[in-house]
This record gives structure tokens, C-alpha cells and sequence, in this order.
């Protein structure tokens, strides 16, 4: 079933070493081992492309001889291409973008994707962690020689035996394929340990000189995600559980707002939350459409402000229209689209922890990639404000369980009614954003840890409608001084608290 092809130019007693390892780890009865002395003879790609004439199976796995796989990752890999038969090419780690320079690993941390473990002689063990496992491939455009495996009825290209001798023979591999429609992906099925650590050398740069020379007509190559990774869970209903008022300030994009309040009805428990509108200056006519087409939806309320702050008035919903029913608060913006039961995902962090201050979600924007898996909060030299979102801008590296972070986004966020009103609610002296920051400092403050659901995943189409109101920059920068001036007074006992 399983050809394995290497290239040694260690003695017999390591080769033996190395390939009992493989025959008491694939886990498969059909298999062969093609061993090619090497004492820099020959390029691998001219070892790897004579192991493939050879190979008397259609599956060819090409790797280095300082690796360890897990037991049983022969099978594993056999159901990954019978489950995925659209893919010819499957790697333990890659790249998703392959930018002008010709250093794949460029954007390491946004584009690279699998999981590798590294133990060298004499060192401790440790995972380089590109992405998060998934139950399912994930499509790249290259990916690295470590472990390659492909059917070779498949592939369109063998190996390039022009470029490179030890050095940019996967990538010459893998990207002619690629360009022809060949689908590469990366699996989490098995575990992987590199034995040593790679370093570039003088061959490496002088092959990458010569790929960029003939590639770099169509680099950069860039392959975002079609879609996040959405873990679709049937909850038993929880019990003993208070009632969830959802809060979505509007005004006009009365289509979006639709496909907001249809997306909870789609994919939530609705006899355990009641939406709460909260109109900002909506035209007669739009909140006319309002109440025709998104109230008929079930428990949804609409209660209508001549004016926006959105702290003001997500304090006044709570204060004014939120009955004693309602144990737990859910913020959302108008331009979030949930992609599964979040409600019962974010309820139950709270039913596990203790302590529980705010509970976020991973939010991806349009393209797949990622928005926020959490607030980043520091202070940096001359006491300089950082913040950021965890995760930003990254194709597969999020959270895909339930962390402890310092805070989340409002755009889509939990809390307790109790701890919201303890926490004395939204800082309504901030004039556009950062009062959902300061709340989730201010839980921290109490003792209370925030927590980002990474299976609770949503769409945020990222202020659509805020972007239009007159004065935003102005106001960002008076909000930017209160939130620095709050943190360098509170910084000691915020970020003693927990992580």
C-alpha cells in the first residue's frame, strides 16, 4: 500500500534503526522501503523521482531518515487520501503563501500550517505549533520535505533535478503541481518528530535564487481559506441555565441585521434567548422593514434611540428592558453572522469555570481568515499602549478550544447580568470603542477571568456600518488616552490576575 523512498548517508546500523522504527510504526501489512545510499552523489530530487520509478505501490512517501511518526500513522494516512480523493499531495507542514522572496516561512505565524515535533540529541522536546488540528486537510500550496507523501497517479510533475540539491527540491515539487490543479494538503491525523533542526547554508540560498529566478513570474501565491473550520456540536440541553438577552445596536443595513438575528434562529436553541434591537436612527422605512421581515423571526424586541453611543445604550437596554429572566448578557454587533450554536458554547464555559468574567468567540472576517480570538493588552517601552486581537489576520492558526485570555471583543461577548451591573457596565465616557476593553479589564480587577470559546465561531464583517459616522477618528483618539490612562493606573493588579 505504502512505498517509502529516503536517502542516507549514515552507516547500516542507523539505516536498520531508522527502518525498524518505520516497520513497527506504519501500522499497515503492505508496504516497501526503498533505501538510497547517499554521500552527496546525488540531488534528492534524483533519489526521490528513482524511488518513484521503482515504487511498486501507488501511495510514495519521500522523508528524511531523522524522523519518529506515531504508531499506526501508515493507516492514518491511507483513510486521509481515501477520504480526501481530490488531494494528490499530503505533508505534516506547509505554507498557504509563497511570497516573491522565496522564503516560505515569510509570514510564518499567519500562513504556515501543520505541527511538528522537534527533539534533538541531547535537547529537550518541543512543538513548533503553525496551526490547530483539524479533522481534515488543510490546503496549501506547498509544503515542506520533511514527510512527503502523494499518489503517483495523481501528481502531473515529478521532482525538478534542475534546482537544488538538498535544498527547495520539495518546493520544486510542489508548486508546478499546484499551478496545474493539483490539491496539496497538510494532516493532523499523525504526529511527526524532526530528530534535528534544519538550518539554511550556502546551498540553500544559491537554490532559492535559482527557484525565485523561475518562479518568480507567479509569485506571490496565495491560498486563503474558502471558509473557517466550524465545529458543528449537538449540545444536550443545559439545565438549571438562565435565560440569554442578546443586544445588537442597528442603524439601517437592515439586510445584514437580517442575517444577523436569522443566523441565531439557524444554529442556536431559541426558547433560551430574546434579541433585543436596539435601533440608533433607522429610517421610518427601514424600521418599518425591521418589524415586517426580521421581528416575525420569534422573541425579538425593538426598542428605537435618536442618537448612537454604544455604551450608553447597550447600559440603558440592560437597565431599562432586561427583566429578571435574564441571567446572561450577549453583545453583538449587527455585522456578526454565527456559524453555530455559540450561545450553547459560551454557556457552558461558564458552567465548567468559575469566576467567569467575559466569554468571546473566534471571529473570521469574509475571507476566511481570522479577526479576533481574544484581546491583546501590553504596555510597551515610555509606557506605550499595545492592542491587538489574538490570532489577527492568521489562516489557520486559532484557537479551536476554550482558553483563558485577557479579554474579548463586544462584537460578539457573554457576560453574567450580575457581573456586568458589579462591574458598574460600559464606561459610558467612552465616545466610540474601548469600552468593551476597559469592561473586560475591570473583570480582572474582581477577580474574575475572561475566556475566548474557540469552538463558538462567527462571521464579523468588521464595522460596515460604523465606518460611515462623521468624527470616528477624532473620537478614537480621546478613547485611546482614557483606555491608556485606565491601564497604566491599574496595570500591576490587572495582569497579576490570572494570564
Amino acid at each position: 500500500m505504502i512505498t517509502i523512498v529516503y536517502s542516507s548517508n549514515n552507516d547500516e546500523t542507523k539505516n536498520s534503526i531508522f527502518e525498524d522504527h518505520l516497520k513497527k510504526s506504519i501500522g499497515v501489512s503492505e508496504y516497501e522501503i526503498l533505501k538510497y545510499k547517499n554521500f552527496n552523489e546525488f540531488s534528492l530530487a534524483q533519489v526521490y523521482n528513482q524511488g518513484i520509478e521503482k515504487s511498486q505501490f501507488d501511495i510514495v512517501v519521500c522523508c528524511h531518515n531523522d524522523i519518529k511518526l506515531e504508531t499506526g500513522w501508515g493507516k492514518k494516512l491511507i483513510s486521509d487520501f481515501k477520504n480526501n480523493p481530490d488531494y494528490a499531495i499530503i505533508g505534516k507542514a506547509g505554507s498557504c503563501y509563497f511570497p516573491e522572496s522565496g522564503i516560505y516561512w515569510e509570514r510564518m505565524h499567519q500562513t504556515m500550517v501543520g505541527q511538528v515535533y522537534h527533539h534533538p540529541e541531547g535537547q529537550k522536546k518541543w512543538l513548533s505549533k503553525y496551526s490547530t488540528k483539524l479533522p481534515e486537510l488543510i490546503p496549501v500550496v506547498t509544503i515542506d520535505g520533511l514527510f512527503i507523501a502523494f499518489d503517483k497517479t495523481k501528481i502531473i510533475h515529478k521532482f525538478d533535478e534542475t534546482i537544488g540539491k538538498f535544498h527547495f527540491y520539495d518546493h520544486c515539487f510542489c508548486l508546478p503541481n499546484y499551478l496545474d490543479g493539483v490539491k496539496i494538503g497538510v494532516t493532523s491525523s499523525f504526529d511527526i518528530t524532526h530528530q534535528s533542526v534544519g538550518q539554511p547554508n550556502q546551498e540553500f540560498f544559491e537554490s532559492k535564487d535559482k527557484f525565485v529566478a523561475k518562479y518568480k513570474s507567479i509569485l506571490p501565491l496565495d491560498l486563503k481559506p474558502t471558509k473557517p473550520f466550524v465545529e458543528q456540536i449537538k449540545h444536550k440541553p443545559l439545565k438549571n441555565v438562565g435565560k440569554v438577552a442578546i443586544i445588537i445596536p442597528t442603524k439601517g443595513k437592515v439586510e445584514m441585521l437580517k442575517d444577523c438575528v436569522k443566523s441565531f434562529y439557524d444554529n442556536c436553541d431559541n426558547k433560551i434567548f430574546t434579541i433585543f434591537i436596539a435601533d440608533t436612527g433607522s429610517s421610518e422605512l427601514e424600521k418599518e422593514w425591521i418589524k415586517s421581515n426580521i421581528l416575525p423571526f420569534g422573541d425579538i424586541k425593538l426598542i428605537e434611540y435618536d442618537y448612537y453611543n454604544f455604551a450608553k445604550i447597550n447600559n440603558d437596554v440592560v437597565k431599562n428592558h432586561i427583566t429578571s429572566e435574564f441571567e446572561y448578557l450577549l453583545f453583538c454587533n449587527n455585522d456578526i453572522k454565527v456559524m453555530n450554536d455559540v450561545i450553547n458554547n459560551m454557556l457552558l464555559v461558564f458552567k465548567q469555570n468559575s469566576n467567569v468574567g467575559t466569554v468571546g468567540a473566534r471571529l473570521h472576517f469574509e475571507d476566511g481568515t481570522v479577526q479576533h480570538s481574544g484581546v491583546m493588552v501590553s504596555i510597551g517601552e515610555n509606557k506605550n499602549l499595545k492592542l491587538g486581537h489574538l490570532g489577527y489576520g492568521t489562516y489557520y492558526n486559532y484557537t479551536n478550544s476554550i482558553d483563558q485570555v485577557i479579554g474579548n471583543t463586544a462584537a460578539l461577548m457573554m457576560i453574567k447580568k450580575t457581573i456586568f451591573i458589579k462591574c458598574k457596565m460600559f464606561n459610558e465616557n467612552y465616545l466610540e470603542f474601548f469600552e468593551d476593553v476597559e469592561l473586560n479589564l475591570v473583570c480582572r480587577l474582581m477577580g474574575c477571568k475572561n475566556y475566548i470559546s474557540g469552538l463558538s465561531v462567527a462571521f464579523h464583517y468588521e464595522s460596515i456600518s460604523r465606518k460611515t459616522i462623521e468624527g470616528k477618528q477624532s473620537r478614537e483618539q480621546k478613547d485611546w488616552s482614557r483606555l491608556t490612562s485606565f491601564i497604566n493606573n491599574n496595570y500591576n493588579k490587572i495582569f497579576s490576575n490570572g494570564k
